[in-house]
């Protein structure tokens, strides 16, 4: 475990190597990703007919083949946009960068949210989202997905959509590698009970409450006032990229809120065996706060989270002044190159010739 833990001390260094290896002239010079809409059907149980469906984006390098695809989850009142953010893509788009490196993404609307099947809010659970994942990522794998198969398959998951990746990958073993943002075992009891407060129902939100099936209580959303304050460290944030997120905010369910920890229920963890990095900003509220999990720096990071993963080697990093939401902080690119770099070595994936 002591050389698992290990790992992590060199994250730093790697960060200064990320930069360099993906500057910004680098990624001028790849060239533009080819991307389609793709409707997946999907049941949200085991032995139910595919009644619903999935959408995402499935996008690859334009002239070379990508071996590895990311399917990208997003957390609770995000959609795909997260990871394809709407605004100045050169600096906030994880997309734009994964493909320039040489992978493809799969970024997707969970289901319940944005262009996916919007089932009874009871039914939307992480068991369920879990479940979609896994027939997403049979998809990809089998050729069914734009008609090309995909041999190496990682999950990214933010926040909630880490705990779908964890869940996921424990239940039906078909990941390559996990990273984990937003996330750690230990949260801010404080702001959490805070979260709890301000949510919002769906009904005061006319562009939220056409998606959801009428009459279903169960879906709702998060305050605007309030999603500054949680999501972000706002120094280190541009103030319009936090009004395009309020603008843009999406669904969670009440199904999903009760099972938000099954993910971490004992042993579940403990089954998985493949390599994962967790990468939290310094300033998250709820990952980092003084509450929750030491990350003040990468290696008490990995040795908080390493004893919950006793067969897969844990490599983490923090990333400098960013909050909970680390793709929509001005040193994003950090972060997209961290990951990116990582998934290179772990799946030992040759980085772009330049």
């Amino acid at each position: 475990m002591l050389h698992r833990i290990a790992r992590a001390t060199t994250a730093a260094g790697l960060m200064v190597s990320l930069l360099t290896s993906f500057s910004a002239r680098a990624i001028a010079s790849e060239p533009p990703a080819h991307c389609r809409d793709i409707a997946i059907p999907v049941s949200i149980a085991q032995g139910q007919p595919a009644r619903y469906r999935v959408w995402g984006q499935l996008c690859t390098p334009e002239h070379r083949p990508a071996a590895t695809v990311q399917v990208l989850v997003s957390g609770l009142n995000y959609s795909h946009l997260y990871w394809d953010f709407p605004f100045r893509s050169s600096q906030y788009s994880y997309v734009r960068q994964a493909n320039r490196a040489g992978y493809g993404t799969f970024n997707l609307d969970r289901i319940g949210i944005g262009r996916s099947s919007h089932p009874a809010s009871a039914e939307v659970t992480l068991e369920s989202n879990a479940y979609t994942i896994h027939q997403v990522v049979a998809a990809l794998r089998g050729g069914a997905i734009a008609g090309r198969a995909f041999g190496t398959v990682m999950l990214v998951g933010h926040s909630y959509g880490s705990e779908i990746a964890k869940l996921e990958a424990s239940a039906y073993r078909d990941v390559d590698a996990l990273v984990l943002t937003g996330n750690a075992h230990t949260v801010s009891v404080s702001a959490q009970q805070n979260l709890a407060q301000l949510g919002q129902p769906v009904g005061q939100v006319p562009r939220l409450a056409a998606e959801v099936p009428p009459g279903d209580n169960g879906y709702a959303t998060v305050q605007d006032a309030q999603r500054p304050e949680f999501m972000y460290n706002v120094a280190d944030a541009d103030p319009r990229v936090i009004a395009l997120d309020i603008a843009t905010k999406e669904t969670n369910t009440l199904g999903e809120l009760s099972t938000i920890g099954d993910a971490d229920a004992p042993g579940v963890t403990a089954l998985l065996r493949l390599p994962i990095l967790i990468a939290d900003g310094a300033d998250d509220k709820l990952a980092c706060a003084p509450d929750a999990t030491d990350c003040s720096s990468a290696a008490t990071l990995a040795a908080a989270e390493q004893p919950f993963y006793p067969h897969s080697p844990v490599d983490a990093v923090v990333i400098p002044r960013a909050g909970h939401a680390i793709n929509l902080h001005r040193n994003a690119e950090m972060a997209y190159c961290t990951i990116i770099n990582w998934a290179n070595r772990a799946l030992g994936t040759p980085p772009p010739s330049k």
